[in-house]
C-alpha cells in the first residue's frame, strides 16, 4: 500500500536535518478514505509511544493530497526475513538470539500498552498484528516494533468493522477470532506463538486451510514443546504455554512479566547480548551482498543534501554486487541425424557381418594405431605458455591457458604465470577458472589466493572474493595486498566506509607505502573528513612531492576556506604533472570561487579533455555559466551533457541554473 524513500527535512534556517524514512501512500489508494484513515492511524498511534524499542514517528501529513509518514531510518531486516534467510542456509536462528529479539520487542510493546496521553489517561494501545514481519532487527543489534497500521487505541478511533479480522491469523488470539473485545493480552498471545515457533520449529496451531487453523486456535490445545524437542528447558516450556493460554486471565498479566520469566530461565536459554545479536544479523545479511543495505548505502552516498558531500562523491562505483548465479543454458532440441550418418550406420552393419569381421580386424588395429599417433599430445606446458603470450586474440590466449590449467604436470611458477596472463584478458570468467585451478593445486600459495580474489573482484562475486581475500590474509597476515583487493571490492560495491577500513588496514601493514597513503587520503577527502585527509596527505608530501596528493590536499584546503594554500598546491601539482585531470578540475573550482570565470572555464575544459569519461568538469562549468547569466552557453552545455552522459546528466543539469 506504500513505498519508502530516504529523506531529509529542510529546516527553517535552510539546513538539512538527519536522514529519515518517508513512507508514502501509493497514489492510486489516496481516494480510498478507509485506507487513508488506516495509514494515518498508524502514525497517530505510534507517535504517542516514546520508547527505544518502538519505531519513532517524526512527522506526518499530506503533500498535494498524498499522505506521508516520516519516521526514523532503520538499517536491517524484519525478524521474519532473519528467520527465513537462516532457514535457507539450513539452520535455525539460535535460541538466545530469538529470546533477545522477543524480549526487546516485548519491551517496546509493553511501553505501548502502558502509554498515556498528556492528561495522564491510558491510551489502551493494542498492536493486533504482533508478528515476525513487524519486528525490525538492525545490524547494530537494536530491536523495534513497527507497523501499528491496524492497532487500536482508546484515543484514536480505528477503522475495523465489527465481525472482521485483521492481522495474520496464525498469531491471532482466541478472543480475537471469536470477535470479543481484545486488550494487551492478545499481543502477549502472539509473543507466545513466536516463542513456540522457535522452540519447536513449527507453529502451535496448524491445519490444511484457514478455517481449520482458526478452529484449533479457539480450541487452545497446543502440544507441549518437549514432545518435539526434549532438550527444551521445562521452565521455558511453561513460559510459552502460559502465554498461549486460551483464557486471557491465565496468561501473564503483562508483557513485563513475560520478559522477566524468559530472562529468569538462563542456562541453555541464556538471552543473547545486543552485540551478539548485531554480529548474527551482520553474518546473515553481509553488507556486500544484502540488497537492502546496498540500496541504503547508495542512497546515502548519492544524497545531494549531505553537507560534507564533495564533487568527488559520485566517483565511487555504486553498482550492487553482481549475482554469482547464472541462468541455466537453454537446451536445444537434438537435430535429426544427417543423411551421411545414416549411410555410415548402414555400412557399419554390413561390415560387422561374420564373414567380413575377421579380415577387417587387422585393418582396425592399424587405423587405431595411426589415430593414436596422430592425436598424441603435441604441446607441453611451456609450449602453451609461449602460445598464450603470443596469441593474436584473447580467445586464443584463453584457450591455451584453460588447457594448461588442467595439465597435472604444470608447476607452481607456470600456473602463476598462466593466472597473470588470464587476468589480463577481458574474459574474467575464464580467468576465474584458471586462477581457481591454480588455487586448488597449490592451496598454500599466496599468489594463487590473490589471483583468485582479483578475478572474483572483477566479476563482483562478493562472497567468493572475501573468502579468497581472507585466505590470502591467513597465508600472509602482514601483506597489504589482500586489503587493497578488499578496498577495490568495497569500491565496486559502493561501500565507502568499508573501502576506507580496508585502506586503513593496508596502511598499517605498509606505513611507508605512499600510494596506499594517497588512496586513503583521497577517500577521506571524498568522504568529507577534511582534517583526517589533511593529516594523511601532508604526511605524504613531507617525505616527497606527489602530484596526486598535492592536488587532493589543495581541494581539501579549498573546502577549508584556505584559498591561497589551495591555489599554491594545485599549481605545484600541475607544474609536475600537467596532464593530471583532477588537478585542473580542482583548480577550476578554486578559480570559480575566486570569481575568475574565464580561468575556471579554461581549467574545466582542460579537465574534460584529459578525462572525457568524467561528467563532473562539464557539470561544474555549466553551473558556473548559469550562475553568471551566460544562459546560451549553459544551454549548449546541457545538451552536450545529455548527449555524452545520458545517465548522469539529469543530476548535473538540475544544478545548472541561475
Amino acid at each position: 500500500m506504500a513505498e519508502v524513500y530516504l529523506g531529509r527535512a529542510l529546516q527553517a534556517d535552510g539546513r538539512f536535518g538527519p536522514a529519515v524514512a518517508v513512507k508514502r501512500l501509493l497514489p492510486h489508494l489516496t481516494s480510498d478514505a478507509a485506507i487513508v484513515r488506516m495509514f494515518l492511524n498508524e502514525a497517530e498511534i505510534t507517535r504517542q509511544i516514546d520508547h527505544p524499542n518502538v519505531v519513532q514517528i517524526l512527522d506526518l501529513g499530506h503533500v498535494q493530497s498524498e499522505p506521508f509518514i516520516a519516521m526514523e531510518l532503520l538499517e536491517g531486516h524484519s525478524f521474519a526475513e532473519l528467520r527465513q534467510t537462516a532457514a535457507q542456509m539450513g539452520r535455525r536462528v539460535p535460541l538466545g538470539i530469538t529470546l533477545r529479539v522477543l524480549a526487546e520487542a516485548c519491551r517496546g510493546l509493553d511501553a505501548a500498552h502502558r502509554a498515556k496521553d498528556s492528561r495522564g489517561r491510558e491510551l489502551q494501545i493494542v498492536h493486533r498484528d504482533f508478528t515476525p514481519d513487524n519486528i525490525h532487527v538492525s545490524v547494530t543489534g537494536e530491536v523495534k516494533v513497527i507497523d501499528f497500521g491496524i492497532a487500536k487505541s482508546a484515543a484514536v478511533p480505528g477503522g475495523t468493522e465489527p465481525g472482521t479480522l485483521k492481522g495474520k491469523f496464525f498469531y491471532m488470539s482466541p478472543e480475537m477470532i471469536a470477535g470479543h473485545d481484545v486488550d494487551h493480552r492478545a499481543d502477549l498471545f502472539a509473543a507466545g506463538v513466536m516463542l513456540y515457533e522457535q522452540l519447536c520449529g513449527r507453529r502451535p496451531f496448524t491445519g490444511l486451510n484457514t478455517e481449520e487453523v482458526l478452529n484449533r486456535i479457539t480450541e487452545g490445545k497446543p502440544r507441549r514443546p518437549t514432545e518435539f524437542d526434549p532438550s527444551v528447558p521445562l521452565a521455558l516450556e511453561l513460559v510459552c504455554l502460559t502465554a498461549l493460554s486460551k483464557d486471557p486471565t491465565r496468561r501473564f498479566p503483562s508483557l513485563h512479566e513475560f520478559i522477566a520469566a524468559i530472562e529468569a530461565v538462563g542456562g541453555p536459554a541464556r538471552v543473547a547480548t545486543p552485540d551478539e545479536l548485531a554480529a548474527y544479523v551482520s553474518a546473515i545479511f553481509p553488507a556486500e551482498e544484502d540488497p537492502k543495505r546496498i540500496a541504503l548505502r547508495r542512497a546515502r552516498l548519492a544524497d545531494p543534501s549531505t553537507p560534507t558531500r564533495s564533487p568527488d562523491a559520485t566517483a565511487l562505483d555504486l553498482l550492487p554486487p553482481r549475482e554469482e548465479s547464472r541462468p541455466p543454458r537453454r537446451m536445444e532440441k537434438p537435430a535429426a541425424p544427417p543423411a551421411w550418418k545414416l549411410r555410415v550406420d548402414r555400412a557399419r552393419k554390413t561390415v560387422l557381418r561374420a564373414e567380413v569381421l575377421g579380415p577387417l580386424a587387422l585393418v582396425v588395429v592399424v587405423v587405431v594405431g595411426v589415430i593414436a599417433f596422430a592425436t598424441r599430445p603435441e604441446r607441453t606446458v611451456a609450449d602453451r605458455l609461449q602460445l598464450a603470450e603470443k596469441a593474436a586474440t584473447p580467445a586464443q590466449r584463453m584457450h591455451e591457458l584453460a588447457a594448461l590449467a588442467e595439465d597435472p604436470s604444470a608447476t607452481e611458477p607456470e600456473l602463476r604465470r598462466a593466472g597473470e596472463l588470464a587476468l589480463q584478458s577481458p574474459d574474467l570468467e575464464g580467468a576465474l577458472a584458471v586462477t581457481q585451478a591454480f588455487a586448488r593445486r597449490f592451496p598454500k600459495s599466496l599468489e594463487a589466493a590473490l589471483q583468485e580474489a582479483r578475478a572474483c573482484v572483477g566479476l563482483r562475486l562478493g562472497k567468493r572474493a572475501d573468502a579468497a581475500i581472507d585466505r590470502a590474509i591467513g597465508l600472509a597476515p602482514d601483506d597489504p595486498r589482500p586489503d587493497l583487493l578488499r578496498a577495490d571490492l568495497r569500491r565496486l560495491q559502493g561501500d565507502a566506509p568499508g573501502m576506507l577500513d580496508a585502506l586503513t588496514s593496508a596502511s598499517r601493514k605498509a606505513p611507508n607505502d605512499r600510494e596506499i597513503a594517497v588512496r586513503r587520503g583521497e577517500l577521506l577527502s571524498q568522504a568529507g573528513r577534511l582534517d583526517e585527509a589533511s593529516g594523511v596527505l601532508n604526511a605524504v608530501l613531507r617525505h616527497r612531492f606527489h602530484p596526486g596528493a598535492a592536488a587532493e590536499l589543495g581541494f581539501v584546503k579549498l573546502r577549508q576556506n584556505q584559498s591561497a594554500d589551495a591555489m599554491r598546491l594545485l599549481k605545484a601539482a600541475l607544474a609536475r604533472s600537467p596532464n593530471l585531470a583532477k588537478a585542473h578540475y580542482y583548480l577550476g573550482a578554486a578559480l570559480a570561487q575566486a570569481g575568475d570565470v574565464s580561468g575556471a572555464e579554461a581549467e574545466y575544459r582542460t579537465a574534460d579533455r584529459l578525462a572525457p569519461s568524467d561528467p563532473r568538469p562539464l557539470g561544474a562549468l555549466c553551473a558556473v555559466l548559469a550562475q553568471n547569466r551566460r544562459e546560451t552557453e549553459a544551454a549548449a552545455l546541457k545538451k552536450e551533457l545529455a548527449d555524452r552522459f545520458p545517465e548522469q546528466a539529469p543530476r548535473y543539469i538540475a544544478e545548472c541554473k541561475p
